[in-house]
């Protein structure tokens, strides 16, 4: 009975983030979206493959809903997690793979975004960035919660970085992320106002309504517009009152077959958990 009723309770939730098994959930939950001006991040699930057949398989997707976005779609773009694409077996091969992927993205001008994982990726993850940061319309994941990342920042916006700023929720040692609320914040904002100064373009994504409304303090002062994100379910409304305000808001949507191990990894995460459970007592609204 009570594995009936997990089972029930991760369907359930899960339903609030996950578009579906298929491309074609993902585009029809984008299009919902977009028809009320809000912009989709599209991100097949699944991470940490190991199996050549399921690293193919992950690179079609991607090509496959990059084929079913309207060329010049401004309003869709996609995220990638590099271990999906088979860094944890071939830096080499998921370089090639990436490449498959952000050039198909570029003829039709649709950004790609590649995800930031676990600390033991990042030196890969930032080498696999830089092999396509020149072609632009590329852009990575970045975390206020790692101790290095303002000097990561730093270092690849001298290469014409694009970012998108997270606080980011993986369980690290104490020595490579900062720990407490505080520390994390005054992270985010310290990367937030290098950003400004020192970057043309990038992306705030969090739920978390003090630092995103410090961000547009921050677009006010430094009159440069910038894109806001939050995930599939979580804040639904508050990411339609910035679309409100003219802001350029984004649905990160998740889709695919892998939704139960996804939903439990997001559940356990700091915050997630009160925030789904508010976003199921106000309803969403999209």
């Amino acid at each position: 009975m009570i594995l009936m009723l997990n089972g029930f309770m991760e369907k359930l939730l899960a339903g609030k983030w996950i578009a579906g098994p298929t491309v074609d959930d993902a585009i029809a939950r984008g299009e919902r979206f977009k028809k009320i001006g809000i912009g989709a991040i599209f991100n097949y699930l699944g991470e940490a493959l190991t199996n050549n057949n399921d690293i193919e398989e992950a690179t079609n997707v991607y090509l496959d809903i990059i084929g079913k976005i309207n060329a010049g779609d401004e309003k869709c773009q996609i995220s990638i997690k590099p271990t999906q694409i088979g860094m944890s077996l071939d830096v080499d091969a998921a370089k090639q793979n990436l490449e498959k992927i952000v050039n198909k993205a570029n003829e039709k001008n649709i950004f790609t975004w590649i995800d930031m994982e676990e600390s033991e990726f990042i030196d890969k993850t930032i080498d696999l960035y830089r092999s396509q940061i020149s072609k632009g319309n590329v852009g990575l994941c970045v975390q206020s919660y790692l101790r290095r990342t303002l000097k990561d920042v730093e270092d690849l916006s001298k290469e014409g970085g694009i970012f998108r700023l997270v606080k980011g929720a993986y369980t690290e040692d104490e020595k490579i992320a900062f720990k407490t609320k505080e520390e994390i914040n005054k992270n985010f904002e310290d990367i937030l106002i290098f950003m400004f100064q020192n970057t043309k373009n990038f992306m705030v994504a969090s739920h978390d309504e003090l630092m995103v409304e410090k961000a547009i303090k921050l677009s006010e002062e430094y009159k440069k517009e910038v894109w806001y994100a939050m995930l599939n379910g979580i804040r639904n409304q508050y990411l339609i009152d910035l679309q409100n305000r003219g802001k350029a808001a984004f649905s990160y949507i998740p889709f695919g077959k892998k939704w139960i191990q996804y939903s439990v990894r997001r559940m356990q995460e700091s915050g997630h958990m009160s925030l789904l459970m508010k976003s199921m007592i106000h309803g969403q609204k999209v």
